[in-house]
């Protein structure tokens, strides 16, 4: 039998709402100003983990369901929160499976 394979959960952002995003965050210094910035460097990590062969799982945050969510723990919306709700989606998305 062979083993699982890894899979890591990677935040992902529509264009669109990078703006808001931003502006939602807590920690906005910790992502680059720009979304093309973001998706460059965002498409590096994938690509260097797809590398070392894991797996990857885009994970989209869209501003009002992670407000909410955020909201519902009681949790900053930082970058633990935006890990952690990535995490916690692939993991449904994958027992759905």
């Amino acid at each position: 039998m062979a083993a699982p394979s890894s899979v890591i959960a990677l935040p992902w952002y529509r264009r669109g709402d990078y703006a808001a995003l931003l502006r939602l965050f807590s920690d906005p210094d910790k992502l680059p100003a720009t979304y093309d910035a973001w998706l460059k460097r965002a498409e590096s990590t994938e690509r260097q983990l797809q590398k070392a062969a894991i797996s990857v799982a885009r994970v989209w945050i869209r501003p009002r369901p992670f407000a909410a969510w955020c909201q519902q723990r009681n949790l900053s919306p930082d970058q633990a929160a935006r890990l952690t709700f990535a995490n916690e989606s692939a993991r449904l998305l994958h027992s759905q499976c």
